[in-house]
């Protein structure tokens, strides 16, 4: 699972994903929030900043609820937890629409988890860093959707959730998850609206290479 990241964010995260990741991404809209400068540490239930593909083809930036609520949805509110999209449930229907049109990356400096033993969580918590070992934006691929208050119809607010895979050798080590990061040459890829055939998409999602990350104990929550 993925349950807490880190971004350095400021007025040069969209152009560092820019430059990193070879996407061209549009100016902030003047009502847009702007990450701060200084780095900070986002949970789910709350406002993240994520990248997408708007309605006219453009990659933008915005903020987004990191917690999926289905258009479905009544209220802007969920019964169960999605902050974390399984890749095994992708080929469900909802998440197979959401996974061919509506995709988003979360621009993260790191990602934290809690070390695991026998399916359970370790008590102490050993919680643990993953950072990469050469590049400063790990972009995790996610999906997100737009909910329209049944009530009022110009009230619409996306939310969105991180695709989870099976671990790789390092994250094995602490987890028995963690998120889907995006080789740096499949970003443009993953953020183009145009690209919707599902078997493409999903042979994208699959563990990332240990060898270019790193990991350290940060704290015993």
């Amino acid at each position: 699972m993925c349950g807490r990241f880190t971004q350095t964010g400021g007025s040069r995260l969209l152009l560092r994903f820019r430059e990193q990741f070879g996407v061209a991404v549009a100016e902030a809209d003047g009502d847009v929030r702007m990450p701060p400068e200084r780095d900070v540490t986002y949970l789910p239930f709350h406002e993240v900043p994520i990248f997408y593909s708007g309605s006219d083809g453009a990659i933008r930036m915005r903020e987004m609820y990191w917690q999926l609520i289905h258009p479905w949805n009544k209220e802007f509110k969920s019964e169960y937890t999605q902050f974390n999209t399984r890749a095994e449930s992708l080929g469900k229907r909802h998440n197979r629409e959401l996974l061919e049109r509506q995709r988003c990356v979360f621009p993260v400096s790191s990602f934290y988890e809690t070390r695991k033993a026998g399916g359970r969580a370790v008590t102490p918590k050993q919680v643990y860093e993953f950072t990469f070992k050469d590049q400063d934006i790990i972009p995790l691929g996610g999906i997100y959707t737009v909910w329209t208050n049944p009530e009022a119809e110009e009230d619409r607010r996306r939310s969105c959730s991180i695709i989870t895979v099976k671990p790789n050798s390092l994250v094995a080590e602490v987890h028995d998850r963690m998120p889907f990061i995006l080789p740096a040459e499949s970003v443009g890829d993953w953020l183009d609206r145009d690209l919707t055939d599902f078997e493409t998409l999903l042979s994208l999602v699959k563990p990332y290479n240990a060898g270019m990350m790193k990991c350290s104990r940060v704290d015993n929550g």
